[in-house]
This record gives C-alpha cells, structure tokens and sequence, in this order.
C-alpha cells in the first residue's frame, strides 16, 4: 500500500438487528448495490437498501407496503411466518423479488372475509409468489402467485439462452434421512409468471431436481442461488438449518449453451448408460443420482461457515449467502450471521436475530489445476473461473475490513470482537415512515428493530415501551411519573413486577439492555445510564431466539 492509497473501511455486520436472508444484485441502472432482506410479518415489508461502496448503506425503500401486505396475506402469518428468503435480480429491464409467504393461517383469512381467489393463489403455490417494479423505489406490482411451487426459499435466474429459472427447496419427496432436502428448478414464462413444461422422450414433465444436500445426512439444503460465469452455471445453497450448524457450499455445472440443454445432455448420456438418476416423481426429472449427476461440488466446501470454530465464536449462524461482482470493487459476498450475547446466567444467547454481513471474494483454482508454459508463471486454465473463496486466507468473517477504494483489493482486516452499543430513543411512539422509514408495525404497535445487543433505551415519562421477539415473548414496560410496572412473556408464562421512581432522583425512565439483562434506571442521559444504580433488574433470556425458537429478532416499541 503506498501514501496515496485511497482506503475504505467496512464494518460487520452492514446492516445491524434483524436483517436476515440477504440477496443483494449490480444495479447498473443507478450505479450501485442493492439489497433486499427477509421480513416475516412485519410491514411494511422487504426492506431494500442501496449502496455505492458496500460499506455505507440506505433505505432505498420497502417491496411490500401496506397493501401489498393485505394482497400477500401477511396480517394471517403466525409468529415466524410471512416473508422468507427473497431473491433480487433484475430481468429483462424489470426488478423482480421472487419469495415466499410463509405460516399463512388460510382459515383465519377466509373467516376474515379474504377473497376466495386470493387464498386459492395462495394455497396452489405453497405462498410462493414474484413482484416486479420498473424502480427499486416502487411502486411494486403483483403478487403473481407461483401455481405448482414447491417449499421456501425461491431463486429467479435468466441464463445466456433467454430461458429464465425458478428454483427453490424443498422437503425430499423420498428423504434418506430427517431433514433432507432438494433443490428443483423449472423454467418460467415472464410474460404470465407461470411454471413452463419441458420435453424429453418419456413425454412432459415439469421440475428437475439439481440437488439433494453436499454429503450423507446433510440437511436442510436450502437457498439456493444460480449465477452463470463463463460457461459454467454455479449452484449456491446453504445447509445444516439456519442455526449453529450453517453453511454455504458451492457446487457446478459445465453448461456452455445453457442450463437447459445441460440437463437434457446429462439425461439422455445417462439413460443410454443406463444410470439415470430416478425422479421423485413420474411427472419430473432428477439430476443428482448415485452415478451420474450435473453438478459437482467443490472439494473445500463449505465455502463459508462459522461451525467448526466453536460455541466461544461471537458471530454463530454463518450462511445463507448470495454473491455479487461489483464493477469497481469485484466480487463479495453477503450473508447472515447472529451475533451471541454473552449472558450471567445462561450462556450465550442470540437477541438481535441473523444480520447482515459482507465479504470480498476471490476465484481461485487448485495448484494442481495449473500448468507452467514455456518456464514461465502459472497460468490457470483460460476458460474455468474455479470456485470462490473468502479473500485475505481467513476463511471466516471479520469485523472490519479495510479495503482499496479503488479497486476493493483488501488490505486489512480485523475478526473481532464485535463490541458496539447504541440508543434507542423511544420517547415518542414510532410512525410508519419516519426518520429512514426503518419503523414497522407488528401486533399493533410500530417498532424499530434492536441494532445492538448493549443498548439504552429512553423512556416516554408516561407510556409503555416493548420489546419484542415474538407475540409470545414480549417485555412490557409502563411508567407513569410515580412508578414502574413491568410484564414479561415467557411462551404461556409470564413474570411481573412493580417498583416506585425514587423521588427527587434528577433524570427519567432508562433501559439498560446488557449480557441478557435489562436494567430499569433513571438517569439523566443515556451515557450516564451505563452506570446509574438500577432501580429494578429483569433476566430478558425469553427474548432470546434459543428461548424463543422462532427466527427473528428483538424489536423496540413505544405506546405513549
């Protein structure tokens, strides 16, 4: 690095709280990144952040405003459910968000008087469903349901040919074992979003599926994710669930004249041979068998993951990723990963839910892969990208990156810890819209999401604060000048508790959310708060995704 290197910093995680499910995309239209998280039942939904740089980010907006939300049915998601896993791309000049509505209690809706034609559309693509839009900023059109999809976690891919691919996973039809998986594809017809049959010479047939999990007993292989470089078409999924066992794995396909007539090779060599893959069903096809198979995986994987580094490691959950080439500062990828909050009483605990993180990537080949020409340097072969892997030899996430402005090249990084903290000022309720329109409404009361795990919260002088993971797991904290009530819900169980404001005691009504705690103190400014003898203390474990066992985060509210 010489004096007049231009650095840039970035720091994990991009987006802080609970921002899972990342799936990022080149906008060449405005010059930059843009992002777009997972949601659940919050609403407005899928919010979408833009970037130049990858390391200083905006709303640019949410996909799903408040009518789309009455449309996808969200207001009839069970806790956990509603939005998972979406998919950005643009296609053909058009934004497209390929994702699912998940947990949609169709009774409740129908009781409620939904139209009769939404919750069919609903229930024949399993929540599966596409938006659109001529601007990240919206207006988003749709849902255009997905008829005959099948599980979670859908990817939207157009290939050198034009054809254009729905993937997604889904449970195995025939598992080998609990939780196994697989991932289909099927093409798809843009002009009506509708799943397109294919031929071969046993007659019609609709998905294949490409894989079935990396090794024996490998589960929950799922968000998968198709990009074409060169003439290969790679296939990402993460695996082992979104837990303390996730990963990402890469695997390929040679496909020089495109997805489609790859897979019609592979069959039609196969069923010569006499090893074609069996299908789960008569009316698909199957890629992935015990002698032949289309895509190969990478010997190294898991391209990415946190697992084998132990329960000490702050950052957990490592997966779900998607890649990106950026024209100035190459290739990155973006993932989820939970940070784990050291606690007095009960380990390490998650509370923010699955955030946001990036990293620079280099393609690489084996040395064995390469060949010396005339005593001169290696040179990897011309037209074989190799596989992806984590820049700078770390092999895992770092807190901060410092990079070449110009070129992204890294220079620097730092793993951790990750030690931050932050101010929730909850004096005045939240509006939908406000500030950077990060405010969302869940059970009636319109919340931020908790961007650190060592928080202060302020308290309106008379009102109630929440915070929440889910609707069964929700702190409540009322003050009315004199007193402290608060109400703690533990599943079908709840703790309560009241204390008085000790008079005369200069400041107002604080919370001090630390190690799992959350600490009630008045004091007259939020750095003071950190140190002001706690009028009442309340183990917050419940609010924990391990106590919770959903896939959220916490979220901050106010009722004044």
């Amino acid at each position: 690095m010489t004096a007049t290197t231009a650095t840039m910093d970035i720091t994990n995680p991009v987006l802080r709280g609970m921002y899972p499910d990342p799936s990022w995309m080149w906008d060449e239209p405005g010059e930059r990144v843009a992002l777009v998280n997972s949601s659940f039942e919050l609403v407005p939904g899928l919010p979408i952040h833009v970037s130049d740089d990858i390391a200083n980010w905006e709303l640019a907006g949410n996909a799903v405003d408040e009518a789309m939300a009455q449309r996808l049915l969200i207001p009839f998601v069970l806790d956990s459910g509603g939005l998972y896993a979406p998919t950005l791309r643009m296609i053909r000049g058009k934004y497209v968000i390929a994702c699912t509505v998940a947990r949609i209690d169709l009774d409740a809706a129908a009781a409620a008087g939904v139209d009769p034609e939404s919750i069919e559309g609903a229930r024949a693509s399993q929540g599966n469903f596409i938006i659109e839009a001529d601007a990240l900023e919206g207006p988003w059109r749709g849902p255009y349901w997905i008829e005959g999809a099948e599980g979670i976690d859908p990817d939207i891919f157009e290939d050198l040919d034009g054809s254009v691919y729905w993937t997604q996973t889904r449970p195995a039809v025939r598992p080998r074992w609990e939780g196994q998986t697989e991932v289909w594809t099927q093409r798809i017809d843009l002009e009506t979003w509708r799943l397109c049959a294919s031929h071969d010479a046993d007659g019609d047939y609709g998905k294949t599926v490409l894989w079935t999990g990396y090794g024996v007993e490998a589960v929950w292989a799922e968000g998968p994710h198709l990009y074409r470089i060169g003439d290969w078409v790679y296939l990402m999924t993460a695996e082992g669930g979104t837990s303390f066992d996730h990963s990402e794995m890469t695997m390929r396909a040679w496909a020089p004249d495109g997805l489609g007539p790859a897979i019609d090779s592979l069959q039609d060599q196969a069923h010569a041979d006499g090893t074609e893959p069996r299908a789960p069903r008569a009316d698909e096809r199957s890629v992935v068998g015990r002698y032949a198979r289309l895509f190969h995986p990478c010997k190294k994987n898991p391209f990415l993951t946190h697992r084998h580094l132990g329960l000490e490691e702050r950052v957990q959950c490592v997966g779900h990723a998607d890649l990106l080439h950026h024209p100035r500062l190459g290739w990155w990828v973006a993932c989820l990963g939970s940070r784990e909050t050291p606690t007095a009483n009960h380990g390490a605990l998650s509370f923010l839910g699955r955030e946001t993180f990036v990293a620079p990537v280099d393609w690489q080949h084996d040395p064995a892969q390469w060949s010396l020409e005339s005593n001169g340097p290696a040179q990897g072969e011309s037209d074989d990208p190799g596989w992806p892997v984590l820049a700078g030899g770390a092999g895992r996430l770092a807190q901060t990156l410092r990079i070449d402005a110009a070129d992204g090249t890294l220079l620097d990084m730092c793993i951790g810890p990750c030690e931050s903290q932050a101010v929730v000022d909850a004096r005045v309720p939240f509006a939908v819209g406000d500030g950077e329109g990060a405010a969302v409404r869940a059970d009636g009361t319109v919340y931020r999401r908790m961007p650190e795990d060592r928080c202060v919260v302020l308290c309106p002088p008379r009102g109630t604060v929440r915070i929440r993971q889910d609707g069964r797991h929700t702190l409540s904290v009322a003050t009315d000048g004199a007193s402290v009530q608060w109400v703690l819900g533990e599943g079908t169980e709840r703790r309560e508790g009241m204390v008085p404001i000790p008079e005369g005691e200069p400041g107002s009504v604080m919370l001090v959310f630390d190690n799992g705690m959350v600490r009630v103190v008045v004091a007259q400014s939020a750095e003071q708060a950190w140190t002001a003898p706690a009028v009442e203390v309340i183990d917050v474990a419940p609010l924990s995704t391990e106590w919770s066992g959903g896939f959220v985060g916490c979220l901050v509210g106010c009722d004044a």
